[in-house]
């Protein structure tokens, strides 16, 4: 879905608790037939014409006359001459003024390498706004224009009901999607002041502790299927080389790529979902209104080897940390994130900090030798004594009871 500012859809105004909402994408793919995908990839290139058009036109008028156009000029210009809904063209153009404005805001910050928009497209995202989308049942009709042929498509079950308010066309892999931005109830939101803080993790995906229970659910699964991504493709990438550019099994290796990176794809998204609604589960049922998630960039920066920053660059925590605070703001609960620097080495005891191998917490002050719980849980632990009290703690009280969840996805088979 668009991040433009001007393609954004505006919540409503809720004037009482039945009529507040919230506004969500839903994302799902188009299983359409040789004709839908003919006129979806005409329209793909008709948007891709007039953002071609919006661009020459502003570079053009700039570079003759030392004038660059308003948004509201250059819509005028394009108007009834594309085979798209007007609404469909005017999106088209705000996502490009949208482009050149965050391009300025980027140089303002010292960011010159950045280019405002020049290349020419091919095909480009085909938006629908409110007034263009008509919806009965399951059955989505994508208006092009008056006289034009419409895109018809099959909403899944889930969507039976939804208000749509906005709807992109989208090229995925090898495979048309669609994103539709809809309107649902708002949720109850937590009412408390428990506070808990989340330790993020390659190996165990998010340790999560309020300071009396901790809560470590694993993130096994989602490096098997980083694994097996990783070995499918070695195998097909060495088949593709060894083929002619544009002979049959050549688009045959590709095509079977594809397909199977939609297919890990999901089972990865299916994870991190999974993953992020247990967490917020978790903290609903400990009335948790603020929750301080650790930032491991340090970690993710060092250089440790081949293998290990494979690893580290293929976690996805940014997109498991984006899921975890548009689930959690649903609920009325906030996520801040805060430096872990030290936060799984430092001892609850001691104070000291002593560098950690296994994964269980070892001491190594002689003095001390505090031991016995696992490291996550502790960097949890030292996350919400550093977000609540600015520093480490000595005698801090740790969790007492500590659960181990590995989730379950059940997802079709990979098509082969």
């Amino acid at each position: 879905m668009s991040r433009c500012k001007n393609n954004a859809v505006k919540e409503p105004k809720a004037h009482s608790l039945e009529q507040a909402a919230d506004i969500l994408v839903e994302k799902f793919p188009l299983h359409l037939n040789p004709e839908q995908t003919l006129l979806a990839r005409n329209l793909q290139m008709e948007a891709a014409r007039v953002w071609n058009a919006a661009c020459n036109i502003h570079r053009t008028i700039y570079g003759r006359y030392g004038y660059w156009l308003s948004e509201g000029a250059i819509k005028a210009l394009l108007k009834g001459k594309y085979g798209l809904h007007s609404q469909s063209v005017q999106a088209v153009v705000e996502t490009y003024f949208e482009c050149c404005e965050r391009t300025r805001e980027l140089h303002l910050q010292g960011y010159t390498e950045w280019k405002y928009p020049y290349r020419r497209k091919r095909f480009f995202t085909v938006t629908w706004k409110k007034a263009a989308i008509t919806h009965k049942g399951r059955i989505l009709k994508l208006s092009n224009g008056w006289g034009r042929e419409p895109l018809m498509v099959k909403l899944p079950k889930r969507l039976t009901n939804a208000a749509i308010l906005q709807a992109q066309l989208v090229w995925h892999r090898n495979q048309y999607w669609l994103h539709v931005t809809v309107e649902k109830p708002a949720l109850l939101k937590v009412q408390g002041d428990v506070c808990a803080a989340i330790d993020p993790g390659e190996v165990h995906a998010l340790t999560i502790t309020d300071g009396n229970d901790a809560l470590v659910i694993s993130g096994r699964l989602l490096r098997s299927l980083n694994r097996l991504r990783n070995k499918v493709l070695r195998q097909l990438q060495r088949a593709i080389s060894k083929t002619k550019e544009g002979s049959r099994k050549r688009r045959k290796l590709l095509a079977k790529k594809y397909r199977f990176l939609n297919w890990i794809e999901r089972r990865i998204e299916h994870t991190l979902h999974a993953i992020s609604a247990n967490a917020v589960r978790w903290c609903l049922g400990r009335s948790v209104k603020t929750v301080y998630i650790g930032n491991p960039e340090g970690v993710r920066e060092r250089d440790c080897g081949r293998k290990h920053n494979q690893r580290m660059g293929q976690w996805a925590l940014g997109k498991l940390r984006d899921l975890l605070a548009y689930k959690l703001k649903r609920h009325g609960i906030e996520l801040i994130p805060v430096d872990e620097r030290g936060t799984s080495g430092t001892c609850p005891v001691c104070g000291e900090y002593t560098r950690q191998t296994g994964r269980v917490y070892r001491c190594g002050n002689a003095t001390c030798g505090f031991t016995g719980i696992h490291r996550d849980v502790l960097g949890a632990s030292g996350i919400l004594d550093k977000a609540l009290y600015g520093g480490f703690t000595r005698g801090r009280r740790l969790p007492g009871k500590v659960e181990y969840l590995r989730p379950q996805v059940l997802a079709p088979k990979r098509a082969a």
